[in-house]
């Protein structure tokens, strides 16, 4: 596929994996799909980030740059301030150097520099806001100018002509059968059932992994099973109907296995889920910015794919009626069905056409017959 005006495009992304795989995702579609397009990831310097670039297969830019000096205090606080203006300056130093068509911002706080360089320099800004309330740098740069792109259908507090949803770029997955996911796992004998996957987020979470263990042992769960990814190498044969998966990015057995998921609120994980058709009862962490999360579960669960359980206001009774509610949904086994790269496809090329009508004005229907 062709795509004029469009040599060299930066994606920008940091911080969790929430911002970072949709980057990673979508970049990898366009170098597969757009013909001589040169792709920049730009990253900060945290242990996780070069992890999960780094396991893509992916040679980044990062920053010296570790966090958001927003909200920390006293030497903390001065140190990141000034690795702001350091990474300042090495995002110029590359505009400069390698000017791109394009900078497109996924997100977390390594997004601030690359926008104060691309307003510098005149280059074409799009952000991609992934949660349904706009974070902090999405807020400064649409004030900016940048073209606002989302994730949901709602992105507070932008009214609906503020920006275009587009969908959350997901990684590339086939299903497997689920015998075969299981072995690659391996976690011995495949024991049937109903599979439960738990995730925590990239930063994990032990307040589920507890929960999850004390009803695993409830007869009415004697025939589910319960992955729980994010624990350490090792014997994870956590209990009875407990197995511990160490973390990874590639989670293409994890999701061909779960006929339910037990998750936390965060946007590309729910992005993931939907189009898997995966339900999920969504745990939304009480201490994100701005109650992002819980915004991100009540959009999810609107088609009816998944359920809110508040572990704040919500008891035991609740988390364990709402699991087999959705337990009860059934499971698609290895039978027919939804083929999670059809949603993929159509959110990156949703996500292209937007990128190419800011930098050319074009209506994007010339994608239509490629």
């Amino acid at each position: 596929m062709q795509a004029g005006g469009l040599k060299r495009l930066y994606l920008v992304a940091g911080g969790t994996g929430g911002h970072i795989c949709p980057a990673v995702a979508f970049g990898r579609w366009l170098s597969e799909t757009v013909e001589d397009l040169e792709i920049v990831h730009v990253a900060g310097n945290r242990p996780l980030e070069r992890e999960i670039y780094g396991s893509s297969g992916l040679d980044a830019v990062f920053l010296s740059f570790e966090g958001s000096p927003v909200g920390a205090r006293g030497r903390t606080a001065a140190n990141r301030w000034l690795q702001v203006m350091k990474a300042l300056g090495e995002m110029v130093r590359l505009f400069r150097n390698r000017p791109p068509s394009a900078c497109i911002l996924f997100g977390g706080y390594v997004s601030f520099p690359a926008l104060v360089a691309g307003k510098l320099f005149g280059t074409p800004l799009v952000i991609h806001e992934q949660n349904a309330v706009a974070g902090r740098v999405t807020r400064m740069g649409v004030r900016l100018g940048a073209k606002l792109l989302t994730g949901w259908r709602i992105c507070h507090p932008f009214g609906l002509s503020r920006y275009v949803e587009v969908g959350t770029p997901i990684r590339a997955m086939r299903r497997l059968p689920r015998r075969e996911a299981w072995n690659k796992l391996n976690l011995g004998d495949f024991p049937g059932g109903k599979n439960c996957l738990v995730l925590g987020g990239s930063l994990g979470s032990r307040s589920l992994v507890e929960r999850v263990k004390e009803i695993s042992r409830d007869a009415d769960f004697g025939e589910w099973n319960f992955l729980v990814m994010g624990q350490g190498k090792g014997d994870n044969h956590l209990s009875e109907r407990v197995w511990g998966i160490p973390r990874r990015w590639d989670m293409e057995t994890l999701y061909s296995l779960a006929d339910v998921a037990i998750v936390r609120g965060g946007a590309s994980t729910l992005s993931e889920l939907r189009a898997w058709s995966i339900p999920a009862l969504v745990v939304p962490w009480p201490d994100s910015r701005d109650d992002h999360q819980s915004a991100n579960a009540r959009v999810f669960c609107e088609n009816g794919q998944g359920l809110v359980w508040d572990e704040v206001l919500e008891g035991r009774t609740e988390f364990v009626s709402k699991l087999h509610q959705l337990g009860s949904m059934g499971s698609w086994g290895d039978g027919c069905s939804p083929d999670p790269g059809v949603a993929a496809e159509r959110i990156n090329r949703s996500f292209l056409r937007e990128i190419l009508r800011t930098l050319e004005g074009r209506d994007g229907t010339w994608m239509d017959s490629n």
